[in-house]
């Protein structure tokens, strides 16, 4: 399924057009990324036992694009992902560095590049500039990519936890490699995602499988944050369930980060 070109082709006839946007070329999006020609938001991740913020995720917004799935799926495909990835880790670093003592900050990278195994070296070169607790980056896998091989992946996790990482799978829930990865990859932190958490909440089916794997909290030793808490409704639910930490417009909505 990975396409390793430096060339974006369309998905399928129907999003064919869509490569006219200058954002859905391999060039235009590393041109996006080096000219930092996109905002970065951050939303708080809460503790329920204390109400006070753990740590934030940084969210990219693209200038010019309307939808951010739109523009992450071809670069995914064609490998340029990579460049978001470091550039975002590089600035996490900097912020980090100047407050050591502040709240830490959650990455996003892909399995798209983590699958790779020259992506390893690039990111560890990286990280030797990060002066601040390496508990203050938390690094979270998106599963927005489906890696056929979790051989690179597993072993750029594992390094980065032995380093004193923060390892979180996101997006549980909401796929069909969850269990994979949860069976292969090493992870502090479980986020499950905010349509299943939703779903448990009138479904008592769904709600059963959520229980189930809130129960592996002991033998997998991880803790887990709920994805998609947008109101009152839905954080009493997730509080009473057991979650350790929760995030959604109901805790606080993604802001400008200023300290880029």
């Amino acid at each position: 399924m990975t396409d390793r070109s430096n060339n974006i082709t369309p998905l399928d006839n129907a999003n064919a057009s869509s490569v006219d946007n200058v954002l859905h070329t391999a060039k235009g999006f590393r041109d996006h990324v080096s000219e930092q020609r996109f905002s970065v938001f951050r939303q708080p991740i809460v503790a329920l036992d204390t109400g006070k913020t753990h740590h934030y995720e940084w969210l990219v917004r693209f200038d010019d694009a309307d939808h951010l799935e739109g523009v992450l799926r071809p670069a995914e495909i064609s490998g340029v992902i990579r460049d978001l990835d470091l550039s975002m880790l590089a600035q996490a670093i900097l912020v980090l560095n100047d407050n050591p003592e502040g709240i830490g900050i959650a990455i996003n990278l892909s399995g798209a590049s983590v699958d790779k195994p020259n992506f390893k070296g690039s990111a560890l070169a990286c990280l030797t500039a990060l002066n601040a607790s390496p508990t203050k980056l938390i690094i979270e896998l998106t599963e927005s990519w489906n890696m056929l091989s979790l051989i690179h992946a597993q072993d750029l996790l594992s390094e980065l936890q032995s380093r004193g990482h923060v390892i979180c799978l996101d997006d549980v829930g909401a796929g069909a490699a969850s269990i994979r990865y949860l069976r292969a990859l090493p992870a502090n932190w479980l986020k499950i995602d905010g349509g299943f958490v939703a779903a448990a909440l009138n479904n008592m089916r769904d709600r059963a499988i959520l229980k189930a794997l809130l129960s592996l909290r002991q033998a997998l030793d991880v803790r887990f944050i709920a994805e998609g808490v947008e109101n009152k409704e839905i954080l009493e639910f997730v509080t009473k369930l057991g979650f350790d930490a929760a995030q959604g417009f109901a805790i606080g909505k993604p802001e400008l980060e200023t300290r880029i």
